[in-house]
């Protein structure tokens, strides 16, 4: 009885897992730029079988990234078939993985519920959901690294226990080591900075430097080396200019904002650090358990106290170095299972205590249902103010364009307008109606002292409005993606012809992935393929403006020219001669031809 008790918390994660992770895996569409471009570079290694050298656009080095999330990804395509949700299976997989680390970490210094609703925070917060729905390796590696860390606590703090060994190796600095070896073939040195950051600093702060000798370091850089090195090594041999490039340009010169070109852009620090009130919603609004937590000293003797303390470390650190570099918003997504395991104590806290945590309990979710409750009417007002205009069309049609914000990951919310909102309203009512639903059931079973279920009504909140979530993106596929152009384009292609972006690469790079296919683009200094353009042996698919009108009219061959629409409207104002065809037109975007 006992067993199943003990497993039945993680049965409840894996479910809610499931529903949110397994339930929106096939959907939408990979999209343009990173999320297309990374699943090519996926494509082109299990094609080649170079596992070592990462290469986009049907050959063109890309040194940019670590390999471990894209020999993940190859080798679910090479058992299932190039499928998108094959490609994505390994963050969906990863989710899991960091939600049970928490939830196991929880257990382990809060007790069970208290893992439980640390798992439950993480895996219903906004942040991991919406970080996982383009193809990038934040999830791998903020796994990597509460590992670490979890191994390190262990080590610092379970002094008592005697560890499990094989000869005189510590079992737990096996783990630690090993995760640390793991980030750095997931994000580079980044997973490495961050770890030995966090665990530098609580040192610091601690003055518990007599953890180093438990931390068994030789043993450690054996073991570090063993997993990191050989890669590395390999990629080294197999490209004469790779330390200098992933090392100095992807690493130092990118942290500081100064690698050339500068195709990112940064989201300035305080909406940078504001937003983790976004990415934890709902649960942010329990904010304050974590000032009632806060240790009142740099050294408490009591070992929750110490955890705790390492919770923040590990959160002020990340954001502080961050503070002096350049910022993305999914660049938080390593503090999230530190979040969510402060909020986990926060939750078992009012379950357990007395009057004034039960009190301020019922105040958080009162507040969580303020918000969303407004948030659910702006939204219905937004849909019905926007149904009295005129939504006839695609939704292309009712959205602004802002390119001034599209370097940032959420920068296409700047376009929404309330015709959107009317173009999608029942999707927009149903999300309302999930918003206003949820948190109003939890504060009715707070006020009845049902704590668990009221939880448990906030995470089904968030199971649904996933999925509202991943419906929208479905709903903006054709915006944000152009698989149905790159269908069209691999339907009528011959051999010798050639797929055009009038633009850099990023623009249409679900073209490439899609049809499998080369293409050429009319701007080749800016984006991923710059670098590798300038290689000796890269093919020549950049075209200037004046090459492609003599292709397009001296029997250069059948072009298929992608462009968004104003580039477009701008390249046919300056050639209003151009004989031209709208081949297919979809999402702002279209096909023209010369035939």
């Amino acid at each position: 009885m006992m067993k199943f008790k003990y497993l039945l918390y993680p049965l409840i994660l894996l479910a809610i897992w499931s529903a949110i992770f397994l339930g929106t895996i096939t959907r939408p569409a990979l999209l343009d730029d990173a999320d297309s471009f990374h699943a090519e570079a996926v494509r082109e290694m299990v094609q080649s079988g170079d596992w070592i050298t990462l290469r986009l656009n049907n050959g063109i080095r890309y040194l940019e990234k670590s390999p471990l999330m894209y020999w993940m990804a190859g080798s679910f395509v090479t058992l299932f078939g190039l499928e998108d949700w094959a490609i994505r299976l390994p963050l969906a997989l990863f989710a899991l993985f960091l939600t049970l680390l928490v939830w196991r970490f929880g257990t382990r210094y809060w007790g069970e519920k208290g893992g439980f609703y640390s798992g439950l925070v993480f895996l219903t917060s906004l942040g991991p959901f919406a970080f996982t729905r383009i193809f990038i390796p934040d999830v791998l590696l903020s796994f990597f690294l509460a590992f670490c860390l979890y191994m390190y606590v262990q080590i610092s703090l379970d002094t008592e226990t005697e560890p499990k060994r094989i000869g005189p190796l510590d079992l737990r600095c096996a783990g630690f080591y090993a995760s640390a070896a793991l980030a750095s073939i997931t994000k580079g040195l980044t997973g490495i900075v961050f770890g030995g950051a966090i665990i530098f600093f609580h040192i610091l702060i601690t003055g518990n430097w007599k953890v180093l000798r438990r931390l068994q370091i030789p043993l450690g850089i054996i073991i570090f080396l063993v997993i990191a090195a050989p890669w590395h090594i390999a990629a080294a041999l197999a490209n004469s200019d790779f330390l200098w490039f992933y090392f100095v340009r992807e690493h130092l010169l990118r942290y500081l904002g100064m690698r050339y070109p500068k195709d990112y852009d940064t989201v300035p620090h305080l909406v940078f650090w504001g937003l983790h009130l976004v990415w934890l919603f709902p649960w942010s609004t329990f904010l304050w358990g974590l000032g009632r937590n806060f240790p009142k000293t740099f050294r408490p003797k009591d070992k929750t106290q110490q955890v705790i303390l390492l919770l923040c470390v590990w959160i002020f650190t990340v954001l502080l170095i961050l503070a002096f570099g350049s910022t993305q918003e999914y660049y938080t997504f390593p503090t999230l299972p530190a979040f969510a395991l402060l909020f986990g104590k926060v939750l078992s806290d009012i379950e357990s205590r007395e009057s004034e945590s039960r009190k301020w309990g019922i105040v958080s979710l009162g507040s969580a249902g303020v918000i969303t409750v407004f948030v659910g009417i702006v939204l219905a007002a937004l849909a019905w103010t926007g149904s009295r205009t005129d939504v006839a069309g695609n939704l292309a049609v009712t959205l602004t364009s802002n390119p001034e914000h599209y370097n940032l990951a959420f920068g296409h919310v700047h376009d929404l307008t309330p015709a959107t909102f009317a173009h999608l309203a029942p999707l927009v009512y149903r999300t309302a109606v999930f918003l206003i639903v949820g948190p109003i059931a939890a504060f009715v079973f707070a006020l009845w002292r049902r704590w668990t279920v009221s939880f448990l009504f906030l995470a089904f909140m968030m199971v649904g409005l996933t999925h509202s979530y991943a419906s929208g993106m479905a709903a903006f596929e054709p915006i944000l993606s152009s698989r149905n152009l790159a269908k069209v384009v691999e339907y009528y292609y011959k051999p010798g012809d050639k797929i055009v972006i009038n633009d850099f690469y990023e623009k249409g790079s679900t073209l490439n992935y899609y049809t499998g296919l080369q293409v050429h683009v009319m701007n080749k200094s800016f984006g991923v393929l710059w670098y590798g353009l300038q290689d000796k042996d890269a093919p020549n698919i950049a075209l200037s403006e004046q090459e492609l009108l003599q292709l397009w009219s001296i029997g250069g061959g059948r072009i298929f020219l992608f462009s968004e629409k104003e580039p477009l409207k701008a390249f046919l104002a300056r050639h209003s001669g151009l004989n031209y065809r709208i081949l297919a037109e979809e999402g702002g975007k279209s096909i023209i031809v010369n035939w």
